[in-house]
């Protein structure tokens, strides 16, 4: 047997072999790894494609805004070969967009400026979700005028927020995050939406006051979408403190699927090229909108009318009036207001002479008698504007009628003619669609 200070020494000399098995195991890894990284650079086709074609094809890899993170695109092209790595870092509009969502990982403040220095100076898309860190956002202000497309979305979540902020931080978080120090002279789309905050949160709800203020710094902007829940101002604004977006063609309040409206955000903004409206009719929102085509006659194509419930005819009438430019117009009504609105248009051709597609949502009717003036009134408008309409659709939502409340095999039969001629007419909600 072994002396102890012969196992000792034994133990010391295997250690030492195991030392130096790693160290040609970590070596032969290597070296396997490498051969591979050349081995997949030789296969790879994208490494023998003139490299314009190659940008573009890891370009449409992009499905909207690129998230950061190593299994991640685009990053995760750095890992594969030194040629994608190339192409990757050689391609400035694969790193343009980014969505960050907050609260940021460690360290993310070193990787957002190499990530946008990778832009090489292209325009900026860039989409904030969650509550601001005023260390990231302030990394981003310092290239507000490169910002051309700007996405705020924020959300709650308990677990990351609640033990971290009073609500006297958050509201501090909030405006340090959208108060930048210079404007967005480049910027032509924004979004803001919080629709992922329950009424009872105590996170800090969109200020209307806070998005004048911002789009005072945003005067180039083209499109503008607040799918924000309803809020008061905090503060008034005199008259003349209206904004003047005098680029602005697409204004949405919600979104197209379900629009609602913020009436104090709307009458504070003077909009003279606007061509596409979507919001709620209600409360002031009537007043404001009525105004606006009024005093500021701006060139409407398309009104989208959401929750109009209570809507009067005469109102849409004024709307109509004021809006002779339209050539497209889609409305959520009562089943009492569905024909009406149907014959003033027959009645009245003058009124939106170039309407081209018209849309109607309303609740299923309960009344059967208001069955057969409805597909009179449907079929006789669509008759009277076959040169001019190319969509027809009214939407019966929730239960349909019975079967023999449809439309008689006369009507159907006109309509059919429609269809075939081009018109493109749908009545939803019957059964199926009876076109």
């Amino acid at each position: 047997m072994m002396s102890v200070e012969g196992l000792w020494a034994r133990i010391a000399k295997l250690d030492t072999e195991i030392k130096a098995q790693r160290e040609l195991l970590k070596q032969l890894e290597r070296e396997k790894s490498q051969t591979q990284y050349e081995l997949n650079m030789v296969q790879d086709p994208i490494s023998r494609l003139p490299f314009e074609i190659s940008s573009q094809i890891f370009i449409n890899t992009l499905n909207g805004f690129a998230q950061p993170g190593p299994a991640r695109i685009p990053t995760l092209f750095l890992s594969v070969c030194s040629s994608w790595s190339s192409i990757a870092l050689g391609t400035p509009d694969l790193w343009s967009s980014i969505h960050i969502t907050f609260p940021c990982a460690g360290g993310f403040t070193e990787v957002l400026p190499i990530w946008l220095d990778r832009t090489r100076n292209r325009p900026l898309s860039i989409a904030l979700e969650g509550i601001f860190e005023h260390d990231v956002t302030d990394i981003i202000w310092q290239r507000a005028q490169r910002l051309e497309h700007l996405e705020i979305r924020l959300v709650e979540d308990p677990e990351d927020y609640e033990w971290d902020y009073h609500h006297h931080d958050k509201v501090e978080l909030w405006r340090r995050g959208v108060s930048p120090p210079g404007p967005f002279s480049s910027l032509k789309t924004f979004k803001m939406s919080d629709r992922h905050l329950s009424e009872d949160s105590d996170v800090l709800r969109v200020s209307p006051t806070h998005v004048v203020q911002l789009l005072r710094l945003a005067l180039n902007l083209t499109e503008c979408v607040f799918d924000v829940q309803r809020t008061r101002f905090d503060t008034v604004l005199e008259p003349e403190e209206q904004v003047v977006l005098p680029n602005l063609r697409r204004l949405i309040f919600g979104d197209t699927d379900s629009p609602h409206g913020d009436d104090e955000i709307f009458a504070y903004l003077s909009l003279p090229k606007l061509e596409v409206l979507s919001m709620s009719l209600q409360g002031l929102n009537i007043r404001s909108l009525l105004s606006t085509l009024t005093t500021q006659a701006p060139p409407l194509q398309e009104l989208i009318l959401g929750e109009a419930e209570t809507i009067q005819i005469n109102t849409l009438r004024k709307c109509f009036r004021d809006a002779p430019k339209l050539k497209r117009f889609e409305a959520w009504v009562t089943a009492k207001t569905v024909t009406p609105l149907l014959v003033t248009l027959l009645k009245r051709p003058s009124l939106l002479r170039r309407l081209a597609t018209l849309v109607i949502h309303c609740r299923s009717i309960s009344d059967v008698s208001l069955y057969e003036p409805l597909w009179t009134a449907i079929l006789e408008l669509t008759t009277a504007r076959r040169k001019k309409f190319k969509v027809f659709r009214v939407n019966l939502r929730g239960r349909g009628p019975p079967h023999e409340n449809l439309p008689d095999e006369n009507t159907m039969a006109a309509l059919r003619i429609l269809a075939d001629a081009g018109m493109r007419i749908h009545i939803t909600g019957v059964v199926e669609d009876v076109l």
